[in-house]
């Protein structure tokens, strides 16, 4: 039996006693959700494609080791983690596609920043990095549609004070 890839994997055979019906009702709750995710562009996203982008500058522009990407944490994500001479870098990446309403850097609230402080000194505290200097950077991108895209590095954004939790 051919497997079918991609999308049109529901089409392999259901084995239920219902006259197909069962087949009928996942294959259709698949495609629409298959097409709600390509309309929205889930899997080649604008923040994806930003991150992405700010990793390849990071290790070849400033010549930056990067660790790991996409590190998940309760309450959200560390982007990208790296290495930059005697400091353990974290940085955030915001990606837009214009700065018609603000700025990717203006989108780094007061509450995001507390998150990576504590995610960050987390991180640092389970994997035992504490040699390191932490430090805080942002990546701002501007990526207009069918345009080329516009890197911001902003060294040391803000400093490293976790709160704990009580």
């Amino acid at each position: 039996m051919a497997a079918y890839p991609g999308p049109w994997s529901c089409m392999q055979p259901v084995h239920a006693n219902d006259g197909g019906k069962a087949k009928a009702a996942i294959c259709s709750i698949f495609m629409k959700l298959w097409n709600w995710l390509t309309r929205w562009g889930v899997g080649h996203n604008l923040g994806a494609r930003g991150e992405a982008l700010a990793a390849e500058h990071l290790r070849r522009e400033l010549d930056m080791k990067i660790l790991a990407r996409n590190v998940h944490c309760r309450g959200g994500e560390l982007d990208i983690i790296a290495l930059d001479a005697d400091d353990l870098v974290f940085v955030e990446v915001r990606t837009r596609s214009s700065e018609e309403f603000t700025t990717p850097e203006a989108t780094v609230t007061k509450q995001k920043k507390q998150f990576l402080t504590r995610a960050a000194y987390q991180f640092m505290q389970r994997k035992r990095l504490n040699r390191w200097n932490p430090r805080f950077d942002v990546v701002a991108i501007v990526w207009p549609e069918g345009g080329k895209p516009i890197i911001r590095h902003h060294r040391n954004a803000f400093s490293f004070h976790p709160k704990r939790r009580r």
